[in-house]
């Protein structure tokens, strides 16, 4: 045998040779071993490659959509994608959509960090911020909305089945009955949620306009409605609207109703399910007056080109389906309109939703600068006559029946009752020669009602003084000179973000002797009026022998209005009236 030969032989018996399965074990373990050290290197290198450099995306969020959002972002998260080769992070903050808005258009101190992206809860916020430089130039529209939640009137069990209007009238349930409002029990209040924070609040404003309509009887109702109305925070999670269904409960015991969404209704609702709450969808006999939808809309607000590929991204994730899918499982519909399967017990997939045609460019910004001027602090300076004249019959063909200062005792009163804590109020009399020479006389300095004078308050005083006021001057009126000094004292001490007011309440007849004439006071007053410090004259008479156009031309050139008592029971209506005045300024027409 050859060397070769031999050589060939003993290599044929080394590979045939079994391998022992201890060594098979040992080899597959130590691949497997490599493979994951493989693998954890890899995910290492890239979670501290993602924490050095890091693109933090800081999304203000609507808290009533948080919880949903925040999931999305832990998955994003969790999927470590990159723009312009940088990990992104996207980090939720909450923020109520008035806060975030003023940030956003610069009405508002500027927040750290940054907004790079926002989710309000209404394209109405959006809209708002848009129509400030700053917000028109940052904000990007992505074109799509996360989200959607149909608005509801919602009271308490207890208190629905007591109101037999409650589901069957719309948005009229909110007005009162002197506005056109149903039959609903005495003790219904009703809970708007503040227009300038909360978007159910504003949509409830443009639904009960479009409701009433344009006109100069409108704003009168409009004007009761505002001031019939509880102006409170927005019910708008399990644990708020708990405090609103406590008002129906003893000690208070009223029948509370408010807005909310359909979404706060379902999150309630679970969290409360042997007490749910009575939720209806309005509707109307046009679809303007159904239910509006807050629509979560999804906007850009950086202008770094790298922050805006990681905003486009998350908004990306936004509209897959499982982001969806948590969103309809917090009680949102999808931002196609697909809600989630309702519980039986609610009785809302038996309800009609009519949806709200969607608001006009101008219907928003209108509605806020109505409530704006209608909540607007009140500094009035009230001026009653007491004259003789005013204790004359109020009716000519009943001199039994109540007189001119019983009236005009009954209208202060009730504006008095009208006004809130806020309202700064002062009062004079006047008739002719009351103080040292004068025609007037302070009674109550002009301040705010909660602040005590002495041992009782402003408010207390004025009910006090409003409920005795007997016509103990002479038969002499100077009522022009009064109305120019009351109207120049209040110019000199103008208070800004109030509206300034002198309110008249008198028989409306000037006779006194050396007093300046009404054509010197129209023309005195239109010169002063040329002042920023506006002042108006509202002028409230009470007597048929007044010179009424006059009064009106006075009250006018001060962006003011005269109206004049002709039946005892329209006091009321007038005092609506020249509230509703605010609503229009010198384009009024006295009704």
């Amino acid at each position: 045998m050859t060397v070769l030969s031999s050589l060939r032989s003993k290599a044929s018996r080394r590979r045939s040779r079994p391998v022992s399965t201890k060594a098979l074990v040992i080899i597959a373990v130590v691949g497997c071993f490599t493979l994951l050290i493989g693998r954890g290197t890899a995910q290492i290198i890239s979670r501290y490659s993602c924490s050095g450099n890091q693109v933090v995306l800081n999304v203000a969020v609507s808290p009533d959509i948080t919880p949903a959002i925040t999931r999305v972002a832990d998955y994003f998260n969790s999927r470590q994608l990159k723009a312009d080769g940088r990990c992104v992070s996207v980090s939720i903050n909450t923020e109520l959509p008035a806060i975030a808005a003023g940030q956003i258009d610069g009405q508002g101190a500027r927040p750290h960090p940054p907004i790079d992206a926002w989710i309000p809860d209404s394209s109405l916020w959006v809209d708002q911020a848009r129509r400030y430089a700053p917000g028109a130039q940052i904000i990007r529209a992505t074109g799509y909305n996360l989200a959607l939640s149909p608005l509801m009137l919602v009271m308490p069990k207890a208190a629905a089945a007591q109101t037999a209007a409650f589901g069957k009238t719309g948005w009229r349930l909110l007005l009162p009955r002197s506005a056109g409002g149903p039959h609903v029990p005495a003790g219904l209040r009703v809970d708007l949620p503040d227009p300038t924070q909360s978007a159910a609040g504003l949509a409830t404003l443009m639904e009960i306009g479009r409701l009433l309509g344009p006109s100069t009887a409108a704003r009168v109702r409009f004007t009761r409605f505002i001031y019939s109305s509880q102006v409170t925070t927005y019910f708008d999670d399990p644990t708020s609207l708990g405090y609103f269904a406590a008002l129906a409960a003893p000690p208070l015991s009223s029948d509370p109703v408010t807005v909310t969404t359909e979404q706060a209704v379902l999150a309630y609702d679970r969290s409360h399910p042997k007490a749910p709450l009575a939720a209806t969808y309005p509707s109307g006999s046009k679809t303007k007056f159904g239910s509006p939808e807050l629509d979560y809309p999804y906007v850009i607000t950086s202008a770094d080109s790298v922050r805006i590929d990681a905003a486009e991204m998350f908004g990306q994730v936004l509209k897959e389906p499982y982001a969806q899918s948590v969103i309809r499982y917090h009680g949102f519909r999808s931002g196609k309109n697909v809600p989630d399967k309702f519980p039986a017990s609610t009785g809302l997939a038996t309800q009609l939703l009519q949806v709200a045609d969607p608001p006009s460019a101008t219907e928003a910004p209108a509605a806020l600068a109505v409530w704006n001027k209608l909540a607007l602090g009140s500094r009035d300076l009230t001026i009653v006559d007491v004259s003789s004249a005013m204790a004359q019959p109020a009716s000519p063909s009943d001199p039994t029946g109540p007189t001119f200062e019983e009236e005009l005792t009954q209208t202060a009163s009730l504006g008095l009752a009208l006004f809130p804590d806020t309202a700064n109020i002062g009062l004079w009399e006047f008739a002719d020669e009351l103080d040292h020479g004068r025609p007037y006389k302070q009674l109550v300095s002009v301040g705010p009602l909660p602040e005590n004078l002495g041992v009782i308050s402003r408010r207390a005083q004025l009910q006090r003084i409003n409920g005795n006021l007997p016509p103990t001057g002479g038969p002499r009126v100077a009522l022009y000179g009064t109305i120019l000094d009351a109207y120049k004292y209040m110019q000199k001490t103008f208070k800004p973000k109030f509206f300034n007011a002198v309110i008249v309440l008198a028989s409306g007849i000037d006779n006194a002797p050396g007093d300046i004439t009404a054509q010197h006071l129209v023309k005195t007053l239109t010169r002063l009026n040329n002042s920023p410090n506006k002042v108006a004259v509202i002028i409230i008479s009470f007597s048929p022998s007044a010179d009424f156009p006059m009064l009106k031309k006075i009250a006018l050139a001060t962006g003011g209005q005269a109206y004049r008592i002709t039946d005892p029971s329209r006091v009321a209506q007038v005092f609506y009236q020249a509230l509703a005045h605010r609503l229009c300024g010198l384009s009024c027409v006295a009704p």
